[in-house]
């Protein structure tokens, strides 16, 4: 061994001689900075001793590649990382070389020993071509990849810089989550990174998982070449229909900085960029679509009324008093919980009690995107006022979902609760609760004739009026007036509950004001992604609510035509979409906005809102 592959060992060893987890598993791997490399031209051999034996390990023994290279000298590094509290160590050896004969060579194993294991890496395919076919070579390569960094001028070669979209599983049922991860693989130097095109979500309920402010990475090896990796984005898709499902693409811009190439094998060692400033060049990098294949739910033992909830899930009833009057308000509270889709958990089919005055329920909903995927609680909370006293009975709760890991259909229930309703001031029926009336009726039982007394009227002549004229229009149209207004009153809200078109559209003005407020509230640089999130939230629940439309796999295509159906001007609906656009830029893109930023944005998305809201009437 020569004197400065001892020197570097001897380092290495000193810094890791920390008491290790001797004798447990670890893996070897090898990898070079370039392949093919020209003559004369230097090289890196990193060699990465990985995990819980790492710090018991032995120095590597160099591979025996003198016949087509020549060693210059060596480093070494150390990475330590935590992930879900445990540490685990990594060693990298860098071993610089120079190409010194034209050829196809193979580098062998590189074998590291541990307490008596040995563990062996994979041997490395290596070419040394002539200088001019290298040159030549990377011209190629680079003209061959216009999918992996397709724009304009000079850029990295190929391979050097990709994004790869991967899916944890391919098959699912309906509104089973799908995780699809985007990495981006590097070898150059990136920057400035941003969105370019945000894959469709067309069929699929989308939810996104939170991603720090600044980009954590790694390092991997694929087909022997070390790659820096960050996940730019992360997402769980849940299919609403059976088929075949497209995940498509994202789109990134980023800039490239281009090193020079230089004979010197010394050169790379001070070709730094901030010295020697360099070429930096725009690229668009794309990942490639994925087939997901979404099987339809299977007919043996599906319960009556499944609505296709898929996951695992909990379900709990509670009223906060079991002991109450007549005409004293009972809250009521159905929970269901579990790991799904939580945001399209229905609302509970619930048959109350005859002489129970039951409001529409309030509900609330929390969803946790964690790394094992979407999970939460959402709770339906009713407010009920008995109106006749007696025991009764709230019954239980059934929901039904599929078990995609057990391919089974599962119910639960809640317990039902009793309640005690005991005559109140107010009056009201005293005694056992009476069934098959209504409401008004069950109210008016037991109350008997009231007595009707007379009073002495003053004579007056015939044909004089016992009230003004004026008095006597005014009391007979104000009933009138009133029976008009409780009429339509009624009308509307049968409308209401009958018609969804309508009922959504009734509603959409004060929903996306209250999105608004809320995202107004959040316009600060550090919840900015909560901000645009908020705001695009608020357009996209107004554009399903007015157009009656699921916002989940809403296409932009279909909103725009029907939009300009229902006469809206082609400058409203531009504006609409360029919110919505900026929304998703700023909600995935690593760059700060300002507050003066975010709150001009925020007059842009009141200003569209408002035209869209007088355009739809």
């Amino acid at each position: 061994m020569t004197t400065a592959k001892r020197i570097a060992a001897l380092a290495i060893a000193g810094t890791l001689a920390a008491a290790g987890l001797s004798g447990q598993d670890f893996t070897v791997r090898t990898s070079v900075d370039r392949n093919p490399v020209a003559l004369n031209e230097r090289f890196t051999l990193s060699i990465e001793i990985s995990g819980k034996g790492a710090n018991s390990a032995q120095d590597p023994e160099l591979p025996v590649i003198g016949a087509f290279a020549s060693f210059l000298g060596s480093g070494s590094s150390q990475n330590i990382s935590f992930v879900n509290g445990r540490m685990s160590t990594s060693k990298v050896f860098q071993c610089y070389y120079v190409a010194t004969a034209v050829g196809k060579y193979q580098i062998p194993p590189v074998t590291v020993t541990a307490d008596g294991k040995a563990v062996s890496s994979a041997a490395i395919d290596f070419e040394v071509m002539a200088a001019g076919a290298q040159g030549q070579g990377q011209t190629q390569a680079r003209n061959a990849a216009p999918g992996q960094a397709a724009a304009q001028g000079e850029g990295p070669a190929e391979g050097d810089l990709f994004l790869r979209a991967s899916v944890d599983r391919r098959k699912v049922y309906p509104n089973e989550p799908v995780i699809v991860t985007y990495k981006l693989y590097t070898r150059v130097n990136v920057a400035n990174l941003s969105v370019s095109k945000m894959p469709a979500t067309a069929g699929f309920w989308a939810e996104d998982f939170d991603m720090p402010q600044q980009l954590q990475t790694s390092h991997e090896i694929l087909d022997g070449k070390q790659y820096t990796v960050a996940t730019v984005r992360r997402t769980a898709l849940f299919p609403m229909v059976s088929g075949t499902r497209a995940v498509d693409p994202l789109v990134l811009d980023c800039d490239v900085h281009v090193r020079s190439r230089s004979r010197d094998p010394f050169a790379d060692f001070f070709d730094d960029s901030f010295f020697f400033g360099g070429k930096t060049v725009r690229r668009q990098i794309r990942s490639k679509p994925i087939s997901i294949e979404v099987q339809p739910f299977p007919e043996t033992g599906k319960p009556a009324g499944f609505s296709g909830l898929t996951g695992r899930f909990r379900i709990s009833a509670s009223a906060d008093k079991r002991d109450v009057k007549t005409n004293e308000a009972i809250t009521y509270k159905v929970t269901v919980e579990g790991d799904g889709n939580i945001r399209q958990i229905p609302a509970p089919e619930i048959v109350f009690p005859s002489d129970f005055e039951v409001y529409p329920p309030k509900t609330s909903e929390t969803v946790t995107r964690s790394g094992a995927g979407i999970s939460g609680r959402r709770t339906f909370e009713y407010v009920l006022i008995p109106r006749a006293a007696g025991d009764e009975t709230l019954p239980p709760v059934r929901l039904s979902y599929f078990d995609a890991s057990a391919a089974a259909y599962r119910t639960v229930s809640t317990e039902a609760i009793q309640l005690r309703v005991e005559q109140g001031a107010g009056g009201g029926y005293a005694g056992p609760a009476v069934t098959g009336l209504s409401k008004e009726e069950v109210r008016l039982v037991g109350q008997d004739i009231r007595f009707i007394k007379t009073a002495d009227a003053p004579f007056r002549r015939a044909g004089a009026a016992a009230v003004p004229p004026a008095a006597l229009w005014i009391g007979f149209g104000l009933p009138l007036a009133g029976l008009a207004a409780a009429l339509a009153r009624r009308r509307k809200l049968n409308r209401l509950a009958v018609d969804v078109a309508y009922a959504r559209g009734s509603r959409a003005s004060r929903a996306v004001r209250k999105r608004l407020a809320a995202a107004a509230g959040l316009m600060k640089p550090e919840t900015q992604k909560a901000f645009y999130a908020e705001a695009a939230k608020g357009i996209q629940g107004f554009l399903g609510d007015k157009l009656n439309i699921a916002e989940a796999g809403m296409l932009s295509e279909d909103v725009s035509a029907r939009l300009s159906a229902r006469g809206v001007r082609p400058e409203t609906i531009q504006a609409v979409f360029s919110c919505l656009n900026t929304c998703d830029m700023k909600r995935f893109s690593p760059e700060t906005a300002t507050q003066a930023e975010m709150k001009a944005f925020y007059g842009e998305v009141e200003k569209a809102v408002s035209r869209l809201e007088r355009e739809l009437r």
